[in-house]
């Protein structure tokens, strides 16, 4: 049964003259707040998005929600889903005018996407297959749908193959993110996880679940800023 939960929204209180820094390190701390009180309540994360602003999207339970600062057309979106008990599966914050969000398996909403991500999201939903994730990073864009297949352009070489490996295998894509210039992070199987050029200090954090069998869930990154979410709720981050 699906049950509802609390809509959270954030608003920062700040003097009308301060530095972009500033900002961003109280939206953080109010995101990792709000993360603690989720994981506190042992609800499932099912994903959090960054825009280049720092503000932030976090998805949780079956259709909850909270959030720093959204577009009214998302904050709308996500507002008639939650009302209708509708599954909110996965989101991706580009900007303030730029994001997606993929609900109730295989349907997604969208506003002002790059032209070939968008594509590549629309011709996943054709194969009636329900979408894992959407992952993009510049020139890099990954779609994930069903239990293994997947659109990419641009991603790194060493990631190009694992994906082909798991694919080929029928291992199950359930997650991916994208670091920097030429970091990415893959997670499959139960517990699976191959990565590369990814931050110092989150490197231990994954080893120790790989090494425990903990199943990783969601990684997520804002610049040097991340975010773990394994064993479905429990949350390590560095911010």
């Amino acid at each position: 049964m699906k049950k509802l939960f609390y809509i959270i929204v954030f608003s920062v209180l700040a003097p009308l003259i301060v530095s972009a820094q500033t900002i961003d390190s109280q939206l953080l701390e109010n995101c990792k707040k709000e993360l603690a009180d989720i994981s506190a309540k042992k609800v499932a994360i099912h994903d959090i998005a960054f825009n280049t602003d720092g503000h932030w999207l976090i998805l949780y339970g079956d259709i909850g929600y909270s959030y720093s600062y959204i577009p009214t057309p998302l904050e709308n979106m996500l507002s008639k889903l939650n009302s209708a008990g509708t599954s909110i599966d996965k989101a991706l914050l580009l900007s303030d005018t730029s994001w997606v969000l993929l609900y109730d398996g295989k349907e997604f909403t969208s506003q002002s996407l790059p032209t070939d991500l968008s594509t590549d999201i629309a011709a996943a939903q054709k194969k009636q297959k329900n979408f894992r994730c959407v992952a993009y990073n510049n020139s890099c864009r990954l779609t994930v749908f069903g239990t293994n297949g997947f659109i990419a352009k641009g991603i790194p070489q060493k990631m190009a193959a694992k994906l082909a490996q798991l694919n080929q295998k029928k291992v199950s894509i359930r997650e991916s993110a994208f670091y920097g210039s030429d970091g990415w992070v893959l997670l499959y199987g139960r517990n699976g996880m191959a990565f590369q050029n990814l931050p110092d200090d989150i490197v231990p954090v994954l080893q120790k679940c790989s090494k425990n069998g903990t199943p990783v869930n969601l990684v997520r990154f804002y610049g040097n800023k991340w975010v773990v979410v394994y064993d479905g709720y429990k949350v390590e981050t560095n911010i």
